[in-house]
C-alpha cells in the first residue's frame, strides 16, 4: 500500500489543534459536575438540620443554634465526619458557615419560623486557577415553620 505524500502530518495537526479544546470541555465538565454534587449535599444537609430545627425544643439561641449547626455540618450530633468536605462549624476567618436564624412571631415571643442557611463555603476545583474560587454566601438556605416546644429558661 502507497502512502500518500500530502497527508502525513494533517493528522498530528488535528491532534494539537482538537487536544486543548477537548482537555478543556472534559476537565469544565468534571470541574462544574463536581460543585453540583456538593451543592447537592450542601442542600440536604441544610434540608435535615433545618426539619430537626423546627421539631426542636428552643431554650435559649444559643444552645438551639450550636446544635442545629452540628447537625447540618456532621449530619448528626453523634458523628464528628463532615457530610460534605469541607464543610465546618466555622470558616478560615472564625465566622460560623452554619447560621440559624428564629424568625419571631408577631408578638416577638417565640419562633414562627426558623431559617437555616450556608455562608462562607468555598469551593476549589480543577480549573479554581483559571475561574477562581466559588464562594456560597447564604446558599443553599431553607425555612420552615417552627413546630417545636418553646421553653425558655425561668428568669
Amino acid at each position: 500500500m502507497k502512502r500518500r505524500q500530502g497527508r502525513r502530518g494533517a493528522v498530528l495537526i488535528e491532534l494539537a489543534l482538537i487536544l486543548p479544546v477537548a482537555i478543556s470541555l472534559i476537565l469544565g465538565a468534571v470541574h462544574f459536575g463536581y460543585l453540583f454534587y456538593l451543592y447537592n449535599g450542601l442542600e440536604k444537609s441544610v434540608r435535615d438540620g433545618a426539619r430537626y430545627a423546627a421539631s426542636r425544643t428552643y431554650t435559649t439561641y444559643a444552645d438551639y443554634s450550636t446544635v442545629v449547626q452540628h447537625v447540618v455540618v456532621f449530619g448528626s450530633l453523634n458523628s464528628s465526619t463532615p457530610v460534605v468536605t469541607d464543610l465546618a462549624l466555622q470558616d478560615k476567618n472564625k465566622k460560623n458557615m452554619v447560621v440559624v436564624t428564629p424568625i419571631p412571631n408577631a408578638a416577638g415571643v417565640r419562633p414562627e419560623r426558623i431559617k437555616v442557611e450556608i455562608t462562607g463555603y468555598r469551593y476549589t476545583g480543577i480549573l479554581s486557577g483559571l475561574l477562581g474560587e466559588t464562594l456560597l454566601v447564604g446558599k443553599p438556605a431553607v425555612e420552615v415553620p417552627f413546630i417545636g416546644r418553646y421553653a425558655p429558661p425561668a428568669k
